[in-house]
């Protein structure tokens, strides 16, 4: 019998991400992968594949909280302060910025 190397855990692999969102997203997370790992074969956007699977593991966690949807409608209602976007996410204006230009 050998011994058979077990994987490190990765947080940012698409199966994990998959494994901890909630079906809902499945799509919208299938599909900004799929065009993400496609820009991805230029070597100046392999970065956009980085952030974006990061982003949907960070999302995959909140949606995943049982709480995350009433959280959500005290934010939109104002009952909440919540956090700033650009005060947690580094280079948030950055990042705003190109998606409004794509």
């Amino acid at each position: 019998m050998t011994a058979q190397q077990v994987p490190d855990f990765d947080p940012d692999d698409p199966v994990e991400i998959m494994r901890v969102l909630p079906a809902r997203y499945h799509g919208q997370f299938l599909a900004e992968y799929d065009e993400a790992a496609a820009s991805a074969r230029r070597p100046e956007h392999y970065h956009l594949l980085h952030d974006l699977l990061r982003l949907w593991r960070l999302r995959a966690i909140a949606y995943s909280d049982p709480d995350f949807e009433a959280r959500l409608r005290a934010v939109s209602r104002g009952a909440s302060d919540g956090t700033p976007a650009e005060e947690i996410i580094p280079g948030w204006a950055e990042k705003v910025a190109a998606a409004r230009r794509r």
